[in-house]
């Protein structure tokens, strides 16, 4: 009887351990697929910052504005 309840409860806790395995594989792939998700957006973000950045110096013409004459 003591081998019995010795064996079902390393069964479950082997069972624990997979299951666990299982869970902590699942959520390392899906924040792999949250960091390839927020490389994707920061590349857009620093694309139009840059834009953004080009076109606000570009349109800063403190020489002609007719406002100062």
């Amino acid at each position: 009887m003591a081998d019995n309840l010795t064996r079902t409860d390393m069964e479950r806790y082997m069972l624990n351990e997979l299951i666990g395995s299982f869970l902590d594989i699942r959520m390392v792939k899906a924040i792999t697929w949250q960091n390839a998700d927020m490389r994707g957006v920061s590349a857009g973000a620093a694309a139009v910052a840059a834009s953004t950045m080009t076109a606000w110096v570009q349109g800063m013409n403190f020489t002609h504005r007719p406002q100062l004459n």
